[in-house]
């Protein structure tokens, strides 16, 4: 028996502005529900860090069980790293991005890195776990497949081609949508101030100018095939009217 996590956001539709699940979380839910085959009986639940919302019983209407609300408010990525920490469940998947929220599709990196799991991202089919390894299938740009395996636990991100089960009211209708406290971090706690960064300060210092005023329009000269010391001093003379070089302080500067 493996135990599957499908992470959730509160989504908004970016139509119609209603409550809706995006469909990279709903590709997620039906990638939960094929692991071991379509008939694996494993528990398959949903986690949100927040408060219940409508978006989450419409997202249990595809295939959750159940879904576990963190209370508690706070950072997300602390506060779910804190309750996989707790219980760490088989698999857990995400969609691409979230709907509503700040959406930068960061939260399962970060997560990852700071559960110390493995993460795939792109996948669009998984097979059946064996010996601790699964194999997955990632979507490449136009319509390339690649076969791969993860060791578990992990994360996986759902591609937005991965199928998508259908919904069943009834079953959102009859969802449990759970409040949990949130639980203590697992950071280690550290009563010490913050070290300075490695490094010296610098007082402001004003950069060189570059670039200054452009040179007055028909001053250029046009040269014919130069020598070397000619088109060396013409050069000079232009990058000193444009302001780049300082004017020379006696006769033998350019020397």
């Amino acid at each position: 028996m493996m135990r599957r996590i499908v992470l959730l956001s509160n989504g908004i539709d970016p139509v119609s502005g209603r409550p809706a699940p995006p469909p990279g979380e709903i590709a997620a839910i039906g990638l939960a529900l094929s692991v071991g085959g379509p008939t694996g009986g494993d528990s398959t639940g949903g986690l949100h860090a927040g408060p219940p919302s409508p978006a989450l019983r419409r997202a249990a209407g595809y295939g959750l069980d159940h879904v576990d609300c963190l209370g508690g408010g706070g950072d997300a990525v602390e506060a779910l790293a804190a309750h996989l920490a707790a219980d760490p469940p088989g698999l857990v998947l995400a969609g691409r991005q979230a709907c509503g929220g700040e959406d930068s599709g960061m939260l399962p990196y970060l997560l990852a890195e700071r559960l110390g799991w493995p993460l795939l991202s792109g996948v669009i089919a998984v097979g059946a776990a064996a010996e601790g390894w699964l194999p997955v299938t990632i979507g490449l740009p136009q319509g390339a497949r690649r076969q791969a395996r993860i060791r578990l636990p992990c994360i996986l991100c759902a591609h937005d081609a991965a199928p998508a089960p259908p919904f069943v009211f009834d079953r959102a209708r009859r969802a449990e949508l759970r409040a949990v406290p949130a639980p203590a971090s697992t950071a280690p706690a550290s009563t010490a101030p913050e070290a300075a960064p490695e490094g010296t300060e610098r007082p402001y210092r004003a950069r060189p100018r570059l670039i200054g005023a452009a040179a007055p329009a028909g001053t250029g000269t046009v040269l014919d095939h130069p020598d070397i010391a000619e088109a060396a001093h013409a050069l000079l003379d232009h990058l000193r009217a444009l302001g780049v070089l300082k004017s020379p302080r006696g006769p033998s500067a350019d020397a």
